[in-house]
C-alpha cells in the first residue's frame, strides 16, 4: 500500500470521526458501527440487542437502540471515546514502526 493511499484513508477516517461528533444526537447504529470498522475495530459476539466491538486492548459492548433508529447520546459518545483512544493507540504504533 502506497503512502498516497495510506494518506487517503487517514483522511477518510478523520472525516468518518468528524461526522459522528457531528451527529451526536442523531446518529444511527449503522453509522457508529461504519466508523468502528473504518477505526480498525473487530465485530465480535453478540447476545440478544448487544454487540462486542474490539481493537486490540480496547473493548466496546454496543446496545442496539431502543424505539427508534438513534442511538441515545452516552452511546454514541463511548464510540466516540473508544475511537479517539484506538486512534492514540495507532498514533503510537506508527511512531513505534517508524523507530
Amino acid at each position: 500500500m502506497g503512502p498516497e493511499r495510506l494518506l487517503s484513508m487517514a483522511k477518510t477516517k478523520r472525516k468518518i470521526l468528524e461526522e459522528l461528533r457531528q451527529k451526536r444526537r442523531s446518529c444511527s447504529q449503522s453509522e457508529a458501527e461504519a466508523a468502528l470498522e473504518a477505526w480498525g475495530f473487530l465485530r465480535g459476539r453478540s447476545k440478544g440487542h448487544a454487540q462486542v466491538w474490539s481493537y486490540r486492548h480496547l473493548t466496546l459492548t454496543l446496545h442496539a437502540p431502543h424505539g427508534g433508529r438513534d442511538m441515545v447520546k452516552g452511546a454514541v459518545a463511548m464510540v466516540i471515546r473508544m475511537i479517539e483512544e484506538a486512534d492514540l493507540v495507532q498514533q503510537v504504533e506508527e511512531v513505534d514502526y517508524e523507530d
